[in-house]
């Protein structure tokens, strides 16, 4: 092709290309230091007719490796925060000065010192003062986390805040290069996209992230988060984060608004990734589970403490009370509610040490029913952190209904035992309305609310209630081997399905003052024979007759289970009649006699004391929400909390370290493609000034040839 080009054009153009080279360098090199710089390029295409034709300004990048770098952003950053915030609860609830255990152990250990002399009021204060450092060493960590919770929520709110301005200054980085790139199509906008690609790595780090390019490629970026929603859009509209909940208002969730339409959409915490994502880890992974599982065990243990003491006597020789306070938990009432004030209470269930477990609980109602009292018909459900219905080992969900004749009493003072060792109080009797729901988080901050509930170290209830002696005329072999007593609730007449045979007057119940008005409660047991005996009350008035024992164990449960015993001692009319029982050892004979009697004047007696101190040795709580699991000892509770987060604290600390090791490989990776290097930039900046040189001279060649021709005609 014949070139028409003239020489003078052709060293123009070379001059010009050598100086946007140089300029290019040179921009390069001042930005060496720069954050988020990204190395430029400036490449030529060649006129067909001579010379370096139009030029285009562009940065170095590798999508690939500024896509990694994001992802190990984002990974890192919710590694980091994860672990930054469990490691702080690791040290609390691993260090000794802190030991829940420890304090519960100084109280079981003054218990048992109690029980050597049961008479000594110092040894039954100490009792006391070591169950108040209990209850205020279990308060103390309780209200530790509340504040954490209360923390969480405040980063929250800041670093959505963080989010949302950063969406906002993408979405306008992507009006700004539109318009740049609109007006100059062979030159990148490289200062605006070095912003945004800031912007969006700092994105990263707080939320996980994908980016697309527009497609009429006009420059703009669009943003997703992973899990699909999106952030930055092509028409130029961008969504924000805001905190939205449910019941709870403490317990924050996300809901994404755009701000080009009026739509909403909640936000899985699991998939957000980024510093806000592993926040939201950490309190539904170990903050909000410690809080549950630290007031189940402050639960369990004051409330087995409370049902052992309720089945003894006391100093004052009267059935035991409660040492610690129930503290009555108020359900939390979902928006939807007809009636924002209407309540409902819960509280631990008496004997539902065993039975009560770190879940929250959700009261559905179906139906309101008028009389006197008035009833409810609900639905009970235990729920999981994340509000779905806690299954049991089987998968089936672990919920009740209560309707018809277990339909649940609606007044003021009435607490209506349920499923999971709870009672529910519906104190605005026909207040309700159908499909109220309501959140009940019974042991989520109640560890800070139990108190001791006396000051007396008479209350202590150490001895038993009930004495068994031998009768004086016994020719067999047969002796006391031990005494129980499950139940001490006291009604007069004994109407409440929970009544016992005590009378609450230092006895137990004469004929017609027990249940049914005909024979007393069991006062006697008589043998007829080695295998065979009969069961009188304070009357000597037969009760039930009882042939062919195989064993001498719970001579009492034997006789319940036999034709003779009174149908109104068993369910539904009572519960656990008469609440007390003994076994015996040895080989009796014909006409031996024990006797049942109240358990006046043995104060120095430390049966039922025994049993209390022995609490912290038995399996008597729940594991895990489901309540499928063996049950374990409070010592075991406790150390499973510590463990746990001890464990998910050390997984975190070397998920940090594999994630900066991944960040910094990225990180490598992409600034060997897009940073500056100073060696490669003086090695150009030298080509291009011999360019530039060379393109002068013959610049300089034109200028003289063309004043030799000039000269020649003259």
């Amino acid at each position: 092709m014949i070139r028409t080009a003239d020489l003078l054009s052709i060293a123009r153009s070379g001059v010009e290309a050598s100086n946007q080279l140089l300029s290019t360098t040179g921009n390069n090199i001042a930005n060496v230091n720069t954050e988020g710089y990204v190395r430029e390029r400036t490449s030529f295409v060649a006129e067909l007719t001579g010379g370096v034709g139009q030029f285009t300004t562009e940065r170095v990048m590798n999508t690939f490796a500024q896509n990694q770098l994001r992802r190990d952003t984002t990974n890192l950053a919710e590694h980091e925060a994860f672990w930054s915030k469990t490691a702080v609860l690791d040290n609390v609830f691993g260090s000794e000065a802190n030991s829940v255990s420890s304090s519960m152990s100084r109280f079981f250990a003054s218990l048992q010192t109690a029980n050597d002399d049961p008479t000594n009021m110092s040894a039954r204060q100490l009792v006391l003062g070591d169950a108040d450092s209990m209850i205020k060493q279990m308060g103390t960590i309780s209200t530790f986390l509340t504040d954490k919770a209360r923390e969480i929520n405040f980063e929250f709110q800041a670093s959505l805040n963080k989010v949302n301005s950063l969406v906002e200054s993408i979405a306008s980085f992507n009006d700004s290069i539109r318009i740049a790139q609109a007006n100059n199509r062979n030159d990148e906008p490289g200062a605006l996209m070095n912003q945004r690609d800031s912007a969006i790595l700092e994105l990263s780090s707080l939320v996980s992230i994908e980016t697309r390019n527009s497609s009429n490629g006009d420059g703009s970026v669009m943003i997703n988060l992973t899990s699909g929603e999106s952030l930055v859009m092509q028409d130029g509209t961008f969504s924000v984060l805001n905190v939205n909940n449910s019941a709870d208002l403490n317990y924050k969730s996300l809901q994404l608004t755009s701000n080009g339409k009026p739509t909403s959409l909640n936000i899985a915490e699991t998939e957000l990734g980024g510093t806000i994502g592993g926040l939201f880890r950490y309190r539904d992974e170990v903050l909000e589970p410690s809080r549950r599982e630290l007031g189940q065990i402050a639960l369990a243990v004051t409330e087995a403490v409370n049902t052992q003491n309720r089945a003894g006597m006391d100093y004052d020789q009267q059935l035991g009370g409660e040492i610690f306070t129930r503290p009555i938990s108020v359900a939390l009432g979902y928006p939807e509610n007809t009636d924002s004030t209407s309540v409902v209470n819960g509280r631990i269930s008496k004997g539902g040490a065993s039975e009560i477990t770190s879940a929250d609980y959700q009261i559905e109602i179906h139906a309101v029913n008028a009389g006197v009292p008035p009833t409810i018909d609900a639905t009970v459900s235990l729920l999981n952190l994340d509000g779905s219905v806690v299954k049991d080992a089987d998968g089936n969900e672990i919920k009740q209904l209560y309707a018809g004749a277990n339909a649940l009493t609606a007044q003021s003072g009435t607490f209506n035992e349920v499923i999971g060792g709870l009672e529910l109080e519906f104190s605005k009797g026909t207040g309700y309305s159908v499909d109220d729901t309501f959140l009940l988080q019974p042991t989520k901050d109640v560890a800070d609310k139990i108190e001791v509930f006396t000051t007396r170290p008479e209350d202590l209830a150490l001895a038993s209630p009930i004495r068994i002696e031998a009768g004086d005329d016994n020719l067999g072999g047969a002796e006391l081997a031990s005494t129980s007593v499950t139940n001490t609730f006291v009604e007069n007449p004994p109407v409440d399905p929970r009544s016992s045979g005590f009378d609450g007057a230092g006895g137990i119940h004469a004929p017609g003052s027990a249940p049914g008005g005909g024979v007393g409660a069991p006062a006697s047991v008589r043998f007829t024979s080695s295998t065979d005996y009969e069961v009188l009350d304070s009357a000597g008035t037969l009760i039930t007759t009882v042939t062919g024992i195989l064993s001498l164990d719970n001579l009492l449960t034997q006789a319940a289970g036999t034709p003779g015993w009174p149908a109104a001692f068993n369910a539904p009319t009572m519960n656990d009649y008469p609440g007390y029982d003994f076994s015996l050892k040895g080989e009796p004979k014909a006409g031996d006699t024990f006797s049942i009697g109240y358990n006046g004047n043995g104060l120095n007696d430390n049966r039922n004391g025994l049993i209390m101190a022995n609490l912290q040795n038995e399996n008597g709580m729940q594991l895990n929400n489901a309540g499928s699991g063996d049950p374990v000892s409070f010592h075991e509770a406790y150390a499973n909390i510590v463990g746990d987060i001890g464990q998910k604290a050390a997984n975190a600390d070397v998920a940090v370290k594999a994630g900066e090791a991944l960040k910094l490989q990225s990180k490598d990776w992409f600034d060997s493609v897009s940073g500056v290097s100073l060696d490669e930039e003086a090695a150009n900046l030298v080509r291009f000034q011999q360019s530039y040189a060379a393109a002068a001279r013959l610049l300089n060649t034109a200028q003289e040839m063309f004043d030799t021709i000039l000269s020649m005609v003259r």
